[in-house]
């Protein structure tokens, strides 16, 4: 049986996002599992993480409002800037829910992170 140690950082992402929006500070604990233990390292590989799920279209960066997640209104390119510059500004620390990004799975997100729950309950 596979389990939660054979996923990929970026299966990770997307088997959270299945029952709920993922926050920066939740990428960032799923990243420590790489290994990586100083902090600015950790900051980099999950703001990286981050913009490859979503330049890959696997993740939509936005807002909570309260009871939704709204989608920002900007390029791909755009949401990567925001978020690395408010992440630099926060610092090394794990960012707190919503103060980065809310990341919402894409259609495709989402089946990939249902095909790695498929797999681990196999």
């Amino acid at each position: 049986m596979s389990g939660f140690a054979d996923r990929t950082l970026a299966e990770d992402v997307l088997a959270n996002g299945i029952d709920d929006w993922v926050y920066a500070g939740w990428v960032h604990q799923i990243v420590r599992r790489s290994g990586v233990a100083d902090p600015a390292q950790l900051r980099e590989l999950a703001v990286g993480l981050i913009a490859e799920l979503i330049v890959s279209g696997l993740v939509v960066p936005g807002e909570y409002d309260g009871d939704t997640h709204q989608p920002w209104e900007c390029s791909a390119g755009e949401a990567i800037v925001r978020i690395t510059e408010a992440w630099l500004a926060w610092g090394d620390s794990a960012p707190t829910p919503g103060a980065i990004v809310w990341l919402a799975l894409s259609p495709a997100g989402a089946a990939l992170g249902a095909a790695v729950l498929q797999r681990e309950s196999a």
